[in-house]
């Protein structure tokens, strides 16, 4: 099935690893120009050789940047224009919060959750809007988590500052439909990342048993018997921006492998 991404280019943020570097890698094993941004330039250099190998490194173009900074999204935007001519995809990889009781969760703790979680899709959709508008196509897509369907515990500050995320894409999407921009999030589930490890391994102290049993019962829940694989959120990513997702925009799409009991 061709994805229709000679030409795209796509900005993934958080591509160092894990979920956004998957991504990445599927939207240039298809043929799209590639920008990888992430905090830890270590990481996102070893990303950059990985992806260029099934690409070419003219087209990948890796930017260390803190997105829930706003002149970081800024620079990121300008110099992915400057380098390609274009902004066609954007993925808005949102990251997590700190473990706590959301009754004792402090002001600023809840102000950083939602500049990292929520502010960062606000400012990066706000910045790349004028470019497809021009172009009359894009795609903006959000990676979020199963987690504001059933809430995992402790996840106070990611949850609700991915809630918010849930609301601003359902309004943007009707916004640019007649633009031909589609806005939809991808609802991750028990992916096996280094994220959800660090997640087990805080709450086995906070429990008191192993990480490795608290893993093990998270994958007995899931129906189809195992984790999710960073290449599966990759994949569908790769799907809702092509060409052959153009009539779905407003959606929530759950990756879960049929976790999640909720029926809406």
């Amino acid at each position: 099935m061709d994805l229709g991404f000679k030409d795209r280019v796509a900005i993934v943020g958080g591509s160092s690893k894990g979920m956004g570097r998957a991504t990445a890698l599927a939207l240039a094993k298809e043929g799209a120009s590639v920008t990888l941004c992430a905090r830890n330039e270590g990481d996102l250099r070893k990303a950059e050789i990985d992806i260029a190998r099934v690409s070419t490194q003219h087209h990948v173009l890796a930017i260390p940047a803190d997105l829930s900074r706003g002149d970081d999204i800024k620079r990121v935007v300008r110099s992915t224009f400057n380098r390609f001519g274009r902004i066609d995809i954007t993925v808005n990889n949102v990251g997590t919060s700190p473990l706590g009781r959301p009754s004792e969760l402090e002001d600023e703790e809840w102000e950083e959750a939602l500049e990292q979680n929520f502010l960062s899709v606000v400012r990066m959709s706000r910045e790349v809007v004028p470019y497809m508008k021009q172009q009359q196509w894009g795609r903006i897509i959000n990676r979020l988590s199963t987690s504001v369907k059933e809430p995992l515990d402790g996840m106070g500050l990611a949850t609700a500052s991915r809630m918010a995320v849930l609301g601003y894409s359902k309004m943007l999407a009707t916004e640019l439909a007649s633009f031909n921009i589609t806005v939809n999030n991808v609802l991750a589930g028990y992916i096996h990342t280094d994220q959800l490890s660090a997640y087990y391994e805080q709450r086995s102290q906070e429990l008191g048993r192993s990480a490795e049993d608290l893993l093990k019962e998270a994958t007995r829940a899931v129906p189809m018997g195992r984790l999710g694989r960073p290449e599966d959120v990759g994949d569908v990513i790769a799907f809702l921006a092509s060409e052959r997702a153009g009539y779905i925009t407003g959606e929530n799409v759950v990756l879960d492998g049929g976790a999640v009991k909720a029926t809406l």
